[in-house]
């Protein structure tokens, strides 16, 4: 159950994925980039195989060096609702696209492995990703986040309908939320930037829903979400200055999105703006290196 991932790793996972009629069947794909944490990531996909729902688990492994591949490929070997692809360690933005491409579910939701999963709500998650929409703009469900203290809960979603621009823009929303899209629909979305960058924003993809896509929001926590000291988080402002052409794409979407209507705070549309004039004077050596390799080539 584990295939190496090299350059054309996500199209390894992909076939892979495809060969296996039993994962065909899953509602739900459940998608794991993890790095060097494997009693954690190994209780949470033992904690998901353990329930009723129809999930497939997606993890791919980033170069771990503890451990990690051996503790999944036992559990894979005996179910296969677990795939397991494994890669060297090129950061978690390449980890997150080659799960993705591993998933064969009805819907995709990408999970951190540092954060809880409320397993006894999955059947309720699934029960609205069985009510099939006739909206092909919906492109699937955002669910609540618990964040931090166990006595903290999520605000509600101040909205049923929106997009997950105009929910932060607009509608203020703060915190994680954990976005379940249609996996053909995240598929399409879920292309690396040109380039090799350890760290690719998960909100990239979510803005390039939102241009064109409508979600719906459901009041319903089905996790915590956690932020450990050694974890992105922590250092989040240093890596993405580290990786400034994905957040120069990321603010880009946000003027487009205005552009067209998709929100209307002039603020949000500010601070976008001066985020794309930072991030592209960041990502200008890239851009020219870029450029030039075209030219030569």
């Amino acid at each position: 159950m584990t295939a190496q991932l090299g350059g054309d790793g996500i199209d390894t996972a992909r076939k892979q994925a495809v060969c296996n009629p039993l994962q065909s069947q899953a509602l739900l794909s459940v998608c794991i980039p993890t790095f060097n944490r494997r009693d954690r990531v190994a209780a949470l996909v033992q904690q998901l195989l353990r329930t009723d729902s129809p999930l497939q688990i997606c993890v791919h492994v980033d170069g771990s060096t503890d451990g990690t591949n051996e503790a999944l490929a036992e559990i894979a070997s005996r179910d296969a609702s677990l795939v397991v692809t494994t890669g060297p360690n090129d950061g978690r933005g390449r980890a997150m696209f080659s799960a993705i491409a591993s998933a064969t579910g009805d819907y995709c939701m990408v999970f951190d492995d540092d954060d809880d999963l409320f397993t006894d709500r999955l059947p309720e998650v699934c029960e609205h990703l069985s009510q099939r929409s006739v909206d092909e703009k919906i492109a699937g469900f955002v669910f609540s986040m618990a964040l931090g203290h166990p006595e903290t809960a999520a605000e509600p979603f101040p909205s049923e309908r929106t997009n997950l621009i105009k929910m932060r823009a607009d509608e203020r929303v703060v915190g994680d939320k954990k976005e379940v899209i249609k996996t053909p629909l995240l598929k399409r979305v879920a292309v690396p930037p040109a380039g090799r960058f350890r760290r690719v924003p998960t909100s990239l993809l979510w803005s390039r829903l939102a241009i064109e896509y409508d979600v719906i929001c459901v009041n319903v926590e089905i996790g915590r979400k956690r932020y450990l000291p050694e974890g992105m988080t922590a250092r989040i402002r240093l890596l993405q200055r580290q990786n400034a052409y994905p957040m120069l794409l990321l603010n880009l979407n946000y003027i487009k999105a205005f552009w067209l209507g998709r929100y209307r705070s002039v603020r949000f549309l500010g601070k976008a703006v001066l985020a794309c004039l930072s991030f592209g004077a960041l990502s200008f050596p890239f851009l020219l290196k870029r450029s030039f390799v075209r030219v030569t080539s």
